[in-house]
């Protein structure tokens, strides 16, 4: 007896019915893909925390600097450079310089910041960057590859939505390099800034009430409406400010970029476009008010003040918001999403 096979359209059937369990399928393995990656990215921030209560209990309570200038002005180095020890990197944070005129700028300033680079480009810096990110971690400043953190130090919030800072917490940002980063702002009620080294104490409203550190993992929109612009600015976890101030200490002053901080302005993940009049203080290099964004469904990460990582909706209150960035307002916030 002959054996019958298959005819065409029975195999065409098999075909299909595969393509439909696929297609079913995917997005479920898409899924589970991006709640691995989001879970990790969580993790990192969690290292980060744990990393800046290392710190402080060496340093009685002390919190780093948010940056720091050279001895001459010049660009120094960010809070990214002084939790290294506490991230198994502390060989090479032995080796790095802080002489010279820029230690801090990789590209055009001093051979001490080329040299630094050298020493931090090679780091396996898993924890300063989220797994989702489209963003490329490893960048070009001009004469060294280097990590470019997603996580940034938060120094406050802007006023706005019935939130208002006290005169002696604000200033202007930046006085570089054109378009919209010289209309940017900056303020004093978070826990990092140039050359502040706050303690754990100002954080009065409490611990869990305040992020310290907040996810900025996504590219942002250039003027034709396509989401390409990497908004991180060139320079990486190196540098940091040319400031010689604190922000109360000048109050309404000018001051320069600071690289690896950011003063909130605007709603998570708000769809902020690249050097555009109606987003002030955003540009690519660099706005201080970047928005926290990610390429998360729905919202951003952030440490708190405690070491726990929150995640916050992109449909926050924005008067919330502003005071969750904020140490000192009176207001404990409790429930947000």
């Amino acid at each position: 007896m002959r054996r019958r096979g298959f005819t065409l359209i029975e195999f065409l059937v098999v075909i299909a019915i595969i393509a439909v369990l696929i297609a079913l399928l995917l997005p479920a393995v898409q899924q589970a893909r991006e709640a691995a990656r989001r879970s990790q990215c969580k993790n990192n921030l969690k290292q980060v925390g744990l990393a800046l209560a290392n710190y402080t209990e060496r340093t009685r309570g002390m919190y780093p600097p948010g940056n720091v200038a050279s001895n001459v002005g010049g660009w120094g180095p960010s809070w990214w450079i002084f939790i290294l020890p506490y991230m198994d990197n502390g060989e090479a944070f032995k080796k790095l310089t802080f002489a010279g005129s820029h230690p801090g700028w990789s590209c055009c300033g001093s051979q001490s910041g080329v040299d630094n680079c050298t020493i931090i480009r090679g780091l396996a810096m898993s924890y300063a960057n989220c797994p989702s990110s489209p963003l490329t971690f490893r960048r070009d400043s001009g004469n060294c590859i280097i990590p470019h953190g997603q996580y940034f130090g938060i120094m406050g919030a802007t006023d706005g939505n019935g939130f208002l800072n006290p005169a002696g917490r604000k200033a202007n940002c930046c006085g570089c390099c054109g378009g919209q980063q010289g209309t940017g702002q900056i303020t004093a009620g978070g826990m990092f800034g140039p050359l502040e080294s706050r303690t754990e104490a100002t954080m009065k409203d409490g611990t869990s009430n305040i992020m310290v550190v907040g996810e900025a993992s996504d590219f942002i929109f250039n003027s034709s409406g396509q989401k390409v612009v990497d908004a991180n600015g060139v320079h990486g976890i190196l540098m940091g400010s040319p400031n010689l101030t604190r922000v109360e200490a000048a109050p309404g002053g000018m001051f320069e970029r600071q690289f690896n901080l950011l003063t909130v302005r605007y709603a998570p993940n708000a769809k902020a476009i690249d050097n555009d009049a109606a987003w002030p203080g955003i540009g690519d290099n660099f706005g201080i008010n970047l928005p926290l964004n990610s390429a998360h469904a729905g919202g951003v990460h952030g440490l708190m003040g405690d070491g726990t990582v929150r995640f916050v909706g992109n449909n926050i209150d924005m008067l919330t918001y502003r005071r969750l960035m904020t140490r000192d307002d009176g207001v404990a916030i409790t429930n947000f999403q």
